[in-house]
């Protein structure tokens, strides 16, 4: 099994990018299972095959302890300790090749806290696993929207330990040009730290920014943060995504693209 910890802020897409992912898998005549790692989730594109809303209920937790819904959602996590033996037997059960594992938007969970990085890790145990970490396309667009995405994506990186995919979401939405934009950015230094402090940004500051971009250089990579971009609604780039995620997971021996996703 190969786990993908699909991980982004509030609204960036990830569940709607878990479902066609996992669409797009099993039309390559691969076995998915999609888990909603949300307790507090109220609705989902994808019937989860794995659900720890079976366990555990941000909902429930909120009423019984009289905690608002941040509250609530973290003390779920924190119980879903209890579970994380139960929830790996129904992901085995499930006898899928890729196992995608769909988080909450409160990226405080994955980024600062110790519960949902445990979590995942009792989860995936000793399984090959990657997170794919989601920038939302109208932030990336922004050069300071786009370096706060960056630290995020950062310290997921250094708080789950696991190799990283950086993918921009709802490319849809964006023109071929703000692409290369953001392409350009995010694969050199110095157009980041150029576009940053052009927005008036402390060149101090712009220069920590920019420096990010080689701690999340994947590991033999020619670029400092090679990104994807990738659209659920229309399907664009998942080829791109798969590759990227089977070159870390299984040294792309499975699937590989001559060609990238041409612009739209």
């Amino acid at each position: 099994m190969f786990f993908v910890v699909v991980v982004g802020p509030a609204g960036s897409g990830k569940s709607h990018l878990v479902d066609a992912f996992g669409d797009w898998l099993e039309a390559n005549e691969l076995g998915v299972a999609r888990v909603n790692l949300d307790p507090a989730a109220e609705w989902l594109p994808y019937e989860p095959d794995v659900d720890v809303r079976e366990y555990v209920d941000a909902r429930a937790v909120m009423k019984k302890h009289r905690l608002g819904p941040n509250g609530a959602l973290v003390a779920s996590i924190d119980m879903l300790i209890d579970y994380v033996d139960e929830i790996r037997s129904d992901i085995e059960a499930a006898q899928a090749n890729y196992i995608l594992i769909d988080t909450p938007g409160q990226m405080e969970l994955f980024a600062f806290r110790d519960t949902g990085p445990y979590v995942v890790r009792e989860i995936i145990k000793d399984s090959r696993a990657a997170t794919l970490f989601i920038f939302d396309a109208v932030f990336a667009s922004n050069p300071r929207s786009l370096a706060s995405s960056l630290f995020l994506a950062l310290s997921t990186r250094i708080r789950l330990g696991l190799p990283q995919v950086n993918a921009v979401s709802k490319a849809d939405l964006l023109q071929p040009e703000q692409m290369d934009e953001i392409e350009e950015q995010i694969n050199s230094p110095e157009n980041l730290y150029n576009a940053l402090v052009a927005r008036g940004m402390d060149p101090l500051m712009a220069e920590a920014a920019a420096k990010t971009l080689e701690a999340l250089a994947p590991e033999g990579s020619t670029t400092p943060a090679a990104i994807r971009f990738v659209s659920a609604l229309s399907g664009y780039g998942l080829d791109d995504v798969y590759a990227a995620l089977q070159q870390v997971l299984a040294g792309g021996e499975d699937f590989y693209t001559e060609e990238p996703s041409p612009r739209h």
